[in-house]
């Protein structure tokens, strides 16, 4: 595979959306699933709904999500997060599967820390609210 994501390069970062780093995308170009994890990231009292959002394909480096965990999970705990049953079959599913969808927005923190833990690049779509 090829590893210019500086570069819109379409890469087998993921099993079921295969994005291209650096393309905007609107909510209705996601997939269903994907819309979900957005949706979860709204109550029905907020102002902005996922339409007004635009969604950014991007790579983050492990580095690049140490502090985001620590503030997700706890300075402290973030081991204790890593030796929990979930968390040790969702490091050894992504290691041996692959993920299936990124992390999109605040949603997705488990498996962006089983990336962390894996020390691989993450698949991230960023929300960047349309003016």
């Amino acid at each position: 595979m090829i590893k210019k994501y500086n570069q819109f390069i379409v890469e087998k970062l993921t099993n079921k959306f295969n994005f291209i780093i650096n393309k905007i995308y609107s909510f209705d170009e996601l997939p269903i699933d994907i819309q979900k994890d957005i949706e979860l990231q709204f109550d029905e009292f907020s102002e902005l709904k996922p339409i007004d959002y635009k969604y950014v394909a991007k790579i983050l480096k492990p580095i690049e999500i140490e502090e985001y965990l620590f503030n997700s999970f706890g300075e402290y705990n973030i081991q204790d997060v890593l030796e929990e049953p979930y968390m040790i079959n969702l490091i050894n599913d992504i290691n041996k599967n692959g993920l299936d969808y990124p992390i999109v927005g605040i949603e997705g923190n488990h498996r962006a820390l089983a990336l962390y833990h894996l020390n691989k690049d993450i698949p991230y779509l960023e929300m960047v609210e349309i003016n």
